[in-house]
């Protein structure tokens, strides 16, 4: 019997769904277009698409052989490879999916910026009404994990139907010789060459599939475990067709050039060249309908992220509060204020709110990469699966290519950045203590130790990573960008 108040397959995959079809589809083609022709546009799309294709396909095999770890993709680096791990991970986790919701507030402010000009100077009112959203999601969720799974259902399917349509008119007015037109981008001198071009257009596509673990982050409400693994691959298989319908088609109805011109929202501008006024009104709706359905999706995961890590004690036992819905209150009211206090950042420097997008993309990297080397330490390390396994040979090339493709983004999204993220994590350090001595007391820590020697290195090396980041910062050296 199925347990009632779980989620099914279709409401995973809804959540799945909803979370990596955002804001960014209805930009992604001039996103793109900034640094790349269509010829790299599209090996970005095919490196990624087997790049995210192995991920999603490890977070399938780690579901199936460790149906015990439900906490989320962090679980997996703090069995894999120790509790300090396990918190970075999801202390980074936790951090990029409020940027995200914050990212998703401003583009909904500024899609209803069209019809009310006044929140697009990003002053006062744009902290009012990305403040007011912020708690609406907070009601929503708090009410329940169950009910908030519905709308966000009913807006996933909204959202699909209104991108279909789009790419219905895309696929009209598009002419075929715009395809071929400067395919490589070799007319155009303000274009790097062709490897630049794809490695410019890696974090993008990165930030365009965070989300894409919603399934897994959501695992232990799900009705059977089984359900993960697919809704996983079904909600990465629509997203990934639907990225490239519309990054390819957008080529086909104007020059490399005038995309990267477009201004935001670039879709809308976009069919309004090919299809009139009405066009671009209807996506700047569309654009409306689908960031709010993002914005319940990622709100779920801000309730539930910070729960499961209390759960498997590797954050402090007051996120382990829950209502009477059995919603974790705490998390969700902390996140919630964090946000609060972002878009407060965000409205004061746009460069700020540019940098958000980058710096998120590039902390969940690690997360990915931790799945990927510890899928790699059960093949070789645990000796899980027997060399008599005909399936081992694939789960070898699946794990190893995780791993790649998670080094090669990094590397491409630029090692300065991810020195920068240390910031980010050494602020989460006094709540690694805090975790660390409330379980000691309880007799549940795994070391007598507050924190082990290992950990002290480890911790000392970020601190030096950040000091070493807020230094060239503040002298120019490093650039938010």
């Amino acid at each position: 019997m199925e347990e009632k108040g779980k989620l099914g397959l279709w409401r995973l995959v809804a959540i799945v769904f909803g979370s990596v079809i955002g804001g960014s589809i209805f930009n992604i083609a001039q996103n793109m277009a900034h640094g790349a022709a269509l010829g790299s546009v599209l090996c970005a799309w095919g490196i990624t698409g087997i790049g995210i294709g192995m991920l999603v396909s490890t977070f399938k095999i780690l579901a199936k052989k460790r149906p015990d770890l439900t906490a989320g993709i962090y679980q997996y680096a703090q069995v894999g490879f120790g509790d300090w791990w396990g918190f970075n991970m999801a202390w980074g986790y936790w951090l990029c999916v409020i940027l995200g919701n914050v990212t998703y507030a401003v583009l909904l402010n500024d899609s209803i910026g069209a019809f009310l000009p006044v929140l697009n100077e990003h002053g006062w009112q744009t902290v009012v009404f990305g403040s007011v959203l912020i708690w609406l999601m907070y009601y929503i969720v708090t009410r329940g994990i169950q009910s908030a799974s519905y709308i966000n259902t009913l807006l996933s399917v909204l959202k699909f139907s209104c991108i279909i349509f789009i790419i219905i008119i895309l696929a009209v007015s598009a002419k075929v010789g715009m395809f071929t037109l400067d395919f490589w981008g070799n007319l155009n001198p303000e274009l790097p060459s062709v490897g630049a071009q794809v490695s410019s257009c890696m974090l993008v596509t990165i930030w365009s599939f965070l989300g894409i673990e919603g399934a897994v982050m959501m695992s232990s409400r799900a009705k059977r475990h089984s359900d993960v693994g697919k809704a996983t691959i079904t909600g990465f298989l629509l997203a990934l067709m639907l990225y490239i319908l519309v990054t390819t088609l957008c080529f086909g109805i104007m020059t490399q050039p005038e995309l990267a011109a477009l201004p935001n929202p670039s879709l809308a501008y976009a069919l309004e060249v090919c299809a009139g006024p009405w066009a671009k009104w209807f996506v700047i709706s569309a654009i409306i309908l689908s960031v709010a359905g993002g914005f319940v999706a990622w709100t779920l995961l801000c309730a539930q992220t910070p729960y499961e890590g209390a759960v498997e004690k590797i954050l402090p036992r007051q996120f382990l509060s829950v209502n009477r819905h059995g919603v974790p209150a705490y998390g969700m009211r902390v996140s919630s204020i964090a946000m609060t206090l972002c878009l407060l950042l965000v409205v004061t420097a746009e460069d700020v709110y540019l940098a958000a997008v980058n710096l998120a993309s590039m902390m969940i990297l690690p997360c990915y990469l931790c799945c990927g080397l510890y899928l790699l330490k059960l093949i070789f390390c645990n000796r899980v699966w027997t060399s008599r396994n005909k399936k081992l040979p694939a789960i070898i090339v699946i794990a190893s290519g995780t791993t790649i493709y998670c080094i090669y983004s990094i590397w491409a999204g630029s090692l300065s950045l991810l020195v920068m993220t240390s910031m980010f994590y050494t602020a989460g350090f006094p709540f690694f203590i805090m975790a660390r001595r409330q379980h000691r007391q309880n007799g549940t820590s795994s070391t007598d130790k507050i924190i082990s020697t290992r950990e002290s290195v480890m911790s000392g090396v970020m601190l030096i990573l950040a000091c070493l980041s807020i230094y060239m910062l503040a002298t120019g050296r490093f650039a938010l960008s």
